[in-house]
């Protein structure tokens, strides 16, 4: 056995246990955040302060390549105009090549991947339904329009 220690087939960082997505992900160098950053799911969404405050463990939906092109788009927004940013952001992604919107698709499979060692396979995600009914809603404008 040569002298290289056992967790050296194990580590993190060994390309010899790489996917092929893996290490197409990790071979581009335009990100802004780190592979990291980018692949694990932010801590400070709207979500993510919830659960720290109120010790819930909601499970936050898995992010598919145009939620990792944003999110490495706006990893330094200062918070102003973020509607007008939003829309250039989605502009770019309109116009990236091909080559960069499969390199966020790769991005985004092993962001599921790493979603399902965290949270389980058999997560679904489940929208809360609002308050509001459809009755409620037509009752209202039922009343507006028949005030005229």
């Amino acid at each position: 056995m040569s002298g290289k220690n056992p967790d050296y087939y194990n580590s993190v960082n060994n390309p010899i246990t790489f996917s092929s997505d893996e290490v197409f992900v990790r071979n581009y160098n335009n990100f802004n955040l780190t592979y990291d950053e980018l692949i694990n799911n932010s801590q400070n969404t709207r979500l993510a302060r919830r659960n720290e405050r109120n010790g819930t463990n909601i499970i936050p939906r898995r992010q598919n390549a145009w939620v990792l092109y944003l999110r490495d788009k706006t990893h330094k927004s200062t918070g102003r105009d973020v509607k007008f940013q939003f829309k250039q952001i989605a502009k770019m992604w309109n116009e990236e090549p091909k080559e960069v919107t499969k390199i966020y698709e790769a991005a985004a499979r092993l962001a599921a991947e790493r979603h399902i060692e965290k949270y389980g396979s058999d997560y679904k995600y489940k929208p809360e339904k609002s308050f509001k009914t459809s009755k409620s809603l037509k009752n209202s404008s039922n009343l507006i329009f028949s005030k005229f």
